[in-house]
């Protein structure tokens, strides 16, 4: 187990489940509950390549601690979290993944906030895998590797990244399936990674730092004003460029087109409050930015395949499950 899972299981006295995991049973899932709050890290080590992680945790208070790095990859999703913790490049929050190189023994410190769930999955690639099974398999230097992780903007959201993350979550199999399963996960995350850095490095080049930091603030403005409707004419005045520009500009450092990042982050804040409130679907169709429930259920379903009271009961489930 790496250093960063060790040390917060340690300190959040987590235990190791006897009932093992309510996912995949070749989990170790390791609960909490006490004057912190309460929740589950779940943690599969694929040998010494990588270590896959699911955790949700809930807070009584804002809970402020420090995490020791290992010599890793880190690619990580937040699905839901409220936190003063800055990475190198960047803060965190709801909807946004993580994909950088850390190097070892560096202490991250963050706060993560009472009021909202931190719900994460995340993937640790160890030197084993990028420095050894890369380099020795496909020829890849790990040098650069870690060079071209620089290309990627943060708080960005790659569909695919979150497709294999939702696979990774719902899979269940014994023990030998899940070791081939994760093992050809983690090698579609890497492949993905060395794709989409290639893109990114060429795009990248085309936009300036000042154009890259206006779009950041205004993803992040977004992600917490979902429930509103912004013209291009007022997100483009407020980043100071054209319509055209910003588009342009916008789809090359998130990955996405404007309509496409907001109708991911407002399905992934809609499951959200589907899993961790009682709210009305009609007030929950108003928090995203729908008029009304009908129009909401209807894009829900065509997004996740399923009617958002059916997406709720099934969570209710998962949630009985973990105890």
């Amino acid at each position: 187990m790496n250093k960063g899972y060790r040390s917060f299981i340690e300190h959040t006295d987590s235990k190791l489940s006897k009932a093992g995991s309510f996912m995949n049973p070749c989990f170790n899932t390791y609960q909490f509950s006490s004057e912190l709050g309460k929740g589950y890290t779940s943690i599969y080590e694929l040998d010494s390549y990588a270590s896959i992680c699911i955790a949700e945790h809930s807070y009584i208070r804002d809970f402020e601690y420090a995490v020791v790095s290992d010599d890793s990859i880190s690619i990580q999703q937040y699905d839901s979290i409220d936190s003063d913790h800055r990475y190198t490049r960047g803060n965190v929050y709801s909807g946004m993944q993580y994909i950088d190189y850390t190097p070892d023994n560096e202490v991250y410190r963050y706060v993560i906030k009472k009021d909202i769930p931190a719900k994460i999955v995340g993937v640790q690639l160890m030197p084993e895998y990028y420095d050894m099974y890369l380099k020795r398999e496909l020829g890849i230097n790990s040098v650069n590797l870690k060079e071209d992780l620089k290309a990627f903007p943060h708080g960005i959201s790659i569909p695919e990244i979150s497709t294999v993350f939702n696979q990774i979550r719902n899979f269940k199999g014994n023990k030998c399936s899940t070791k081939v399963f994760f093992k050809s996960k983690i090698d579609e995350l890497a492949a993905i990674i060395i794709q989409k850095a290639d893109i990114f490095r060429g795009l990248n080049a085309s936009v300036s730092v000042a154009d890259r930091n206006a779009i950041i603030e205004i993803t992040e403005y977004l992600n917490q004003n979902l429930s509103k409707n912004f013209s291009l004419t007022e997100l483009s005045t407020d980043a100071y460029m054209s319509i055209s520009k910003f588009k342009y500009v916008f789809k090359t450092v998130v990955g996405q087109s404007l309509s496409e990042y907001m109708m991911q982050k407002r399905m992934e804040h809609a499951c959200e409050m589907l899993s961790y409130s009682n709210l009305y679907i009609a007030e929950i169709a108003h928090l995203v930015g729908y008029k009304n429930a009908g129009s909401f259920s209807s894009q829900f379903k065509k997004y996740m395949g399923v009617l958002p009271n059916d997406y709720r009961l099934s969570s209710a489930d998962i949630h009985v499950n973990s105890g």
